[in-house]
């Protein structure tokens, strides 16, 4: 008998976050041999029948990796909360249940990646870890070289209880501007800009660690490469 815990099970084999399991759990979309699973739950990996939304969650033979470049509408999400939402997951042909590593949002398009590997996903999105995201930044007016310092400084209070870091900004333009974070709050890039009276235009993903969006068109997605996840899974677990 191998014994393992079911959130456990549900990051290695259904591509959520321990996270997000427990949620699902709390839920009750997560059974165990016909019955409704509990919090903190331990199964046996080997013999256990486990279902998550009525579908057989069956050990993972191997991590599937997809670069999607979402795009303006869709919601990074693999629930719809209205009839009319649109699901980034809908956009890739696959035969196994993905889930969005981290989020974009609705109004935002870009670079988003979708696996079933719940646990390089939790290394990941793992709060403190410091890894890098890259967009292109369409703001409503010119913006000035002290307003991009001030925002690069970080310290600004978007009204999370939190003070953003320090981040890198270049400009593209007088109106566009290209900005690496290595943290992600709700609405992050548009709330520091809010502040300083710009309104953000166009908001674009281009990069999530060492993942590109490249010439992708929206809608378009692609396997990653053997040598991308290793070097993201190097990067997650700090080794590079």
């Amino acid at each position: 008998m191998s014994e393992i815990r079911l959130n456990k099970y549900l990051a290695e084999n259904a591509g959520v976050s321990r996270r997000e399991a427990d949620r699902l759990i709390e839920r009750g979309a997560v059974a165990v041999n016909g019955r409704t699973a509990g919090l903190g739950m331990k199964i046996d990996d080997n013999d256990d029948k486990i279902e998550l939304d009525g579908q057989c969650i069956s050990k993972r033979k191997a991590s599937h990796f997809f670069a999607v470049n979402k795009p303006v509408g869709y919601i990074s999400s693999t629930v719809k909360q209205t009839d009319n939402d649109r699901l980034v997951t809908e956009l890739v042909k696959s035969d196994v249940r993905l889930f969005p590593m981290g989020r974009l949002d609705k109004d935002s398009e870009g670079l988003i990646i979708l696996t079933d590997d719940g646990d390089l996903m939790d290394k990941v999105l793992r709060a403190g870890n410091g890894h890098e995201k890259e967009y292109e930044v369409g703001l409503s007016s010119d913006i000035t070289d002290s307003d991009i310092a001030a925002i690069a400084s970080g310290g600004l209070d978007i009204g999370e209880g939190r003070l953003t870091r320090p981040c890198r900004i270049a400009r593209i333009d007088r109106r566009q501007v290209r900005v690496v974070l290595k943290e992600g709050m709700n609405r992050q890039i548009r709330r520091m800009f809010d502040l300083f009276g710009y309104e953000v235009r166009h908001l674009k993903r281009i990069r999530f660690l060492n993942i590109r969006l490249g010439e992708m068109k929206p809608g378009e997605y692609r396997s990653l490469s053997k040598s991308e996840i290793e070097t993201m899974r190097n990067q997650a677990e700090g080794r590079g």
